[in-house]
């Protein structure tokens, strides 16, 4: 094959096709039928030749947004732009996720809606110190300093100068997100819940924080065991504690009845077992009757009075 480009000049317009030109079909005199290949593959041209169009057809592409970065692909471009370094790679990656700015989908990266809005904001307002050429310079900015090169207080001075009006600008023009009420009151202090967004997912919380720090516990599925409480007549449901579960009453902490386990019916049984009496013998001290037991090293003669009477007959 010949890789072949051909310009074809109309009224000053100009248009272009690539291809190959087959110069020798060898397989392909028999395979091209079965041949998969995406090849455009030219008829043969001739220099100055004129075209004369059979067919117009008129399609519509759409530019693809970049690929998303997968784990692998992300860490390498941070180390063609000089930010992090191997150590801070997993702290990265983890921080993105734990914020809840990106989810892990197919092995890559998705951009949440918590991500767009930080990094719109992000942008909007400290554009100046929130880039790749910044975040790199700063890098090696901190080497020079680890090496002695450069001073951290002249370093910082200089962040903060710059930063601090930034900082005073967001504070005053950003406008601020109202959290999403859930409809119910704070039960210690009256004001509305709102849902927050923390290191650890959503959570419903006091909107009069920090004066008032009260956080709804996640709900927990209440399985009713069928019983009634014999104490109130609330219903009793199992509970989960540090030795397992329980059956106790719904209605706690106003009633704090637990149902007491049942022993085993082998337990029972072995307690309420009658001892084995040996006929014939009588204990030497109390003239109580000798009986057997069984101890760790097999079965005794023992008077049945114990502990009372602490006889053992060899």
């Amino acid at each position: 094959f010949d890789a072949t480009s051909v310009s074809l000049d109309n009224n000053g317009y100009e248009f272009k096709v690539t291809g190959s030109v087959i110069k020798f079909d060898g397989y392909l005199r028999l395979y091209s039928d079965y041949d998969k290949s995406e090849d455009m593959l030219l008829p043969e041209l001739i220099e100055t030749e004129t075209l004369i169009s059979q067919d117009i057809q008129k399609t519509q592409h759409f530019t693809k947004p970049p690929a998303r970065y997968s784990e692998a692909k992300l860490i390498k471009t941070l180390e063609e732009l000089g930010i992090g370094r191997p150590s801070t790679y997993a702290s990265i990656i983890d921080t993105i996720q734990t914020r809840g700015y990106v989810s892990y989908v197919d092995k890559k990266f998705s951009p949440t809606e918590s991500g767009y809005l930080t990094s719109d904001k992000l942008t909007e307002y400290f554009d100046s110190i929130i880039n790749v050429e910044y975040t790199a310079d700063m890098e090696h900015e901190l080497d020079e300093i680890s090496e002695g090169k450069d001073n951290y207080v002249s370093a910082l001075r200089a962040f903060c100068t710059q930063f601090d009006p930034l900082l005073e600008k967001a504070y005053e023009n950003m406008e601020k997100i109202e959290d999403k009420k859930t409809g119910e009151l704070c039960p210690e202090c009256g004001h509305d819940l709102v849902e927050r967004k923390g290191r650890y997912g959503t959570f419903v919380a006091c909107n009069n924080f920090p004066t008032c720090r009260y956080i709804k516990k996640p709900e927990q599925q209440v399985e009713e065991t069928g019983e009634m409480c014999p104490e109130c007549g609330s219903p009793m449901i199992y509970k989960q504690g540090r030795f397992g579960r329980f059956e106790a009453c719904s209605n706690y902490p106003t009633c704090k009845h637990i149902k007491k386990k049942e022993k085993s019916t082998a337990a029972s049984a072995k307690k309420k077992s009658e001892p084995v009496i040996v006929e014939g013998e009588k204990c030497p001290n109390c003239g109580g009757e000798v009986v057997l037991k069984k101890g760790r090293y097999g079965e005794f003669k023992a008077c049945i009075n114990y502990p009372k009477c602490k006889t053992i007959i060899k």
